[in-house]
């Protein structure tokens, strides 16, 4: 009749891990307990990757005595977590951990595909409303006013004309003009745009806000004199004609202003 022999001393039994083996594998030091080398062996597969699994109960490797509930626990680590005494005990018995590396689940490719569509839907809808901001910028500044009585004025003259003209009510405008005095209306480049009181006021305002974009020297209105660092009074000229109560003066550089004006710089 066979008998059961039981295993050597010291020899690892069925179901357990030999820790001491696995940590020599590792290069780590021989540990001193069976707490420290159980904990010592799941940070050296931890490090290197693998998985320490260890099957059997708990106590026969730390010498506590097993929960009723708890046996066995299973533990999924990153190879930089520490490893704690609270992974080896809960209830009074010490748990058994597996060590295994923690992947990150992909988005479902369904979520990636409705996220790039609403994000190219709202990229659109942006698109769309800056075009449609654009349109409607140019059809202010764009509208059918005749400049034909304006004569051989300078290009940039002309253009700064159908600007203002069109954001202001195309008023009646004056370009090449003979005149008593000196003045830049007989060399086409100045202009005047025919008004009085607030409508002047705002026209003025528009002009001098565009200034450097339209190539303007200097705004003359109500008696006053801009070349855009402030209104200087003039002397008093006899009526309201010469004294620019009745229209706008505008007068330009012999050269194109620096670039499209603004409309929405002026109210």
């Amino acid at each position: 009749m066979s008998r059961h022999r039981s295993p050597a001393a010291g020899a690892p039994g069925r179901g357990t891990v030999d820790v001491r083996r696995l940590l020599a594998r590792a290069g780590a030091p021989s540990p001193r307990t069976r707490r420290q080398a159980l904990r010592r062996g799941a940070t050296a597969a931890a490090v290197t990757g693998g998985a320490l699994a260890v099957v059997a109960p708990a106590a026969s490797l730390l010498g506590t005595a097993p929960s009723a509930a708890v046996n066995a626990t299973e533990v999924g680590l990153a190879s930089a977590d520490v490893v704690d005494d609270e992974l080896f005990a809960a209830d009074g018995a010490a748990l058994a951990a597996s060590v295994l590396p923690v992947r990150r689940e992909a988005d479902p490719p369904g979520l990636v595909a409705a996220e790039n569509l609403l994000k190219s839907a709202g990229l659109n809808d942006a698109a769309r409303r800056a075009e449609e901001e654009r349109l409607a910028r140019e059809a202010r500044t764009h509208c059918a006013v005749d400049l034909s009585e304006l004569g051989a004025v300078k290009p940039w003259v002309r253009d700064a004309a159908r600007f203002l003209s069109c954001l202001y009510d195309q008023p009646d405008l004056i370009g090449v003009a003979g005149r008593g005095r000196v003045s830049d209306h007989p060399t086409g480049k100045a202009l005047d745009l025919m008004t009085t009181g607030a409508h002047g006021d705002r026209i003025a305002a528009c002009a001098l806000a565009n200034r450097e974009a339209l190539g303007i020297s200097y705004v003359i209105w109500e008696q006053r004199i801009n070349y855009g660092d402030g209104w200087e009074s003039m002397e008093n000229r006899g009526n309201a004609t010469e004294n620019h109560f009745d229209h706008v003066h505008v007068s330009f550089e012999g050269s194109a202003g620096s670039g499209e004006p603004d409309p929405d710089l002026c109210t």
